[in-house]
């Protein structure tokens, strides 16, 4: 990292005009798998996230609409982190640079929020409960944030992950699968290996019934407004049982909130369905659920399993590099092996 740090302390000077005194440590290396660079700075008394966003997001209005997003539902007292606004540009949230190569880099530094994402090692039914209580709020903050040009209630649409997740069911039903099981068997046997080729099975086990049910939810009509996508186990920090902090809002666009719920509640409590029905019961307290977003929870949930566990063999197998050179093999072979264990209840 000391090569970066020159950089780094440049960045860091948007926010920061002692930037030169900050401590940095590189974050993500096997926990993070977006390619984002992500930076813990201690500066004083204060503790901060720099992010430095893909080219692809920082094109455009994107990281400037989410960093905004992040802004709303801190002023809201969500345990969200807002971005901090720039010295000399105190309207702006986002520092964007133009690197060496003509990459357009865009940077954000956040407030460190407290706690940690402890849930699986102590899960309990009121950190399961609080956990979807806080997503329901998230949710009903963010149904005010302006939607393109457009502020007001959430738009009724076609859903643009399960648009996309038709599609990709349906590539993997018309020979990528098969593509990828052919692959596997020409690399060396190892018990990663193993893992991946049960994961394969399972795929084709589920996967003609779910491409079935994808032609349906293709062209349902679901509220659409803003979520935030990536809402996992990892991402959702508990200081004992109240959640201190929902991180990551890389991934936030508009769609389904009910994507949302499927990707927490499935990643915390996996198959048992005693906790599922608690922590939707504990989402609708804050915000009831329409009959279709309540079936769309379960194909998302379900439609997400089968494609992630597709894509982790893929990358773990056939295209390593997209998942950055400072990724722990370790880490992304346990998450595989966590989706094939749900894949077997499919």
């Amino acid at each position: 990292m000391s090569a970066l740090v020159p950089e780094l302390i440049s960045v860091l000077r948007q926010w920061l005009p002692t930037a030169e005194r900050a401590q940095l440590c590189g974050l993500g290396a096997g926990s993070s798998f977006s390619g984002a660079g992500l930076w813990r700075v201690e500066h004083g008394d204060c503790i901060y996230v720099l992010r430095r966003w893909p080219p692809a997001a920082a094109m455009g209005c994107r990281v400037t609409s989410i960093s905004s997003l992040q802004r709303h539902l801190a002023e809201a007292g969500l345990p969200v982190a807002s971005p901090l606004p720039l010295l000399e540009h105190p309207e702006a949230l986002v520092f964007t640079k133009i690197a060496v190569d003509r990459d357009v880099a865009a940077w954000t530094l956040t407030p460190w929020l407290p706690g940690v994402a402890d849930y699986w090692i102590t899960p309990r039914h009121t950190k399961l409960k609080a956990a979807a209580r806080t997503l329901a709020e998230i949710h009903l903050s963010a149904s005010s944030f302006p939607v393109g040009d457009r502020a007001g209630p959430a738009r009724i649409d076609r859903s643009p992950a399960l648009v996309e997740r038709g599609d990709r069911l349906e590539a993997l039903k018309s020979g990528a699968c098969a593509d990828l099981a052919y692959h596997l068997v020409q690399t060396p046997p190892t018990a990663a290996r193993e893992i991946a080729f049960e994961a394969l099975e399972l795929i084709q086990r589920s996967l003609g019934r779910l491409w079935q049910e994808s032609l349906r939810w293709c062209d349902e009509r679901l509220p659409l407004q803003w979520v935030i996508r990536d809402v996992w186990h990892d991402h959702v920090l508990f200081t004992e049982d109240k959640v201190t902090g929902v991180i990551d809002f890389g991934a936030a666009a508009v769609d389904s909130p009910a994507g949302d719920l499927a990707r927490l509640l499935g990643s915390l409590v996996g198959d048992d369905e005693a906790a599922w029905r608690l922590g939707v019961e504990a989402y609708q307290t804050k915000r009831p659920l329409a009959p279709i977003e309540l079936e769309a929870v379960r194909f998302f949930d379900a439609s997400g399993t089968l494609l992630s566990a597709f894509n982790w063999v893929h990358w773990l197998f056939r295209d390593p590099s997209a998942l950055g050179p400072n990724v722990y093999r370790n880490a992304a072979r346990r998450r595989l092996e966590r989706l094939v264990g749900r894949m077997r209840c499919l």
